[in-house]
This record gives C-alpha cells, structure tokens and sequence, in this order.
C-alpha cells in the first residue's frame, strides 16, 4: 500500500511528495519490521526455532505484559504508518492525500481508501500480537488428543513423552527440570536445547512465557522510534 502511495504520486507529477514518503516511510517501516523480530525473538522460548510458530500471530497476544518497550514502540510505528499527527508518515501521506485530490477527485478516493485499508490491517497486526492473552499455551501441537507430557526442541518438533513414577519434578532457579530414578544410558550425543516448553504434569502446568530482547535489539528500537517521532 505504501509503494502505491509512492506510485500515485509519481504519477500525478508529485516527485517531491513520493521522495518525501519513501523517506518517512522507511523509518517507520524499519521500526515495525524490528519490532516484529523483537517479537519472534520473545516467542522461540516457547515454541522452538521454528517459523512456522515463532511467526505465527494465532499462537501469540496479551504480549503486552511481557514485552512492554516492543509494544510502545510497535505502536508508534503502528500510529505513523496510519498518517497520525505529528508522527513520520503523516507529513507525507497528507501531502500525497492533497495533491491527489487536486489532481482528480477519483485518485484522492482511492487514495483515501488506501489510507483507511492500511488502519485496518496494521491495527489488525497491533491487536492480535499485544492485546488480549497469550494463546500459546491453549495450542495442541502434537496433534494427538490425550498426552501426559510434551516437550518443545530447538526446531519446534514436540515430542510426546510418558510420564511414569520414576520421574521427580525438581524445580530448580534455572527453570523446571525432571531427573529419573533409573537413570538409563544415553546413546549418542545430546544437543543443548534452548529451554522452551510448557509442561503439563498431574493436574499442574508450569509455563514458560515470552521475556523483552536484549539491549542489542531495544537500543535500535529507541533510535528508530525518536527518528519516527522526529523526522517529518
């Protein structure tokens, strides 16, 4: 929708207001594209390295409580994208918005119906991600009906697993972790597993939940969002 944007003004000779939006745009493009990393990044503890799910908006919402700086700053990008004042967007949308209804009332319809398709969907993304609960922990992803314990790997394959009486819950600082009374040997080597899974035991459950990124990804989230604030 916004390379549209960019093309209706080309095509109405408005090359100053095309430049103007693809500069704008970028900015606030780059802060939402960011912010969904940040939010993929949040979701691989709790289903694996796994596209598929990491991506999957169905799976997530509520992230607002667990991510709070993603969410602000996924929301501004969100407003900019959306041609609210004072924000990036909003100079160059409203120029493009102008100069189409100057030229020929048929193109600032469809200009303006654009405008409104972007609110829509963008709002969409906002709302299915950040509000409402978690769904993660509501998914059956082993396709299976009854279970007594699952486990997630690094790639997002679960493995359905019997829970007997020589298992011990032992919940440890680190997490929650099981060790057997009759330890077996293990054939062939184990790979250190980034920890994510929900377990279910009994009638207890101990999920895992979705943590803000590192400062590497927060500190160009800050930068983007003061040059989405500031450069129009």
């Amino acid at each position: 929708s916004q390379l549209g944007y960019m093309m209706l003004a080309l095509g109405i000779g408005s090359y100053q207001a095309a430049l103007f939006h693809l500069i704008t745009h970028a900015y606030s493009k780059a802060l939402l594209f960011l912010g969904s990393g940040s939010v993929i990044h949040s979701m691989e503890p709790l289903v694996g390295y796994s596209p598929d799910k990491s991506q999957n908006m169905a799976l997530m919402g509520g992230l607002r409580k667990y991510v709070p700086i993603t969410r602000t700053t996924f929301l501004w990008g969100t407003l900019s994208l959306c041609g609210i004042p004072p924000l990036a967007c909003f100079w160059s949308k409203d120029e493009i918005l102008s100069n189409s209804w100057l030229y020929s009332p048929f193109f600032g319809i469809i200009a303006s119906f654009t405008a409104g398709l972007t609110a829509f969907y963008m709002f969409r993304i906002y709302l299915l991600t950040f509000d409402g609960y978690l769904r993660v922990h509501f998914q059956n992803y082993s396709n299976t009906k009854e279970s007594s314990l699952y486990s997630i790997s690094l790639w997002g394959k679960r493995i359905p697993k019997g829970v007997n009486r020589d298992f011990i819950l032992s919940t440890t600082k680190s997490g929650v972790s099981f060790f057997s009374q009759n330890i077996s040997k293990i054939q062939g080597n184990t790979r250190n597993r980034i920890g994510s899974f929900s377990i279910s035991f009994g009638a207890q459950k101990t999920f895992v939940y979705p943590h803000e990124t590192g400062n590497t990804m927060l500190f160009p989230l800050f930068i983007l969002l003061l040059l989405t604030l500031f450069i129009g």
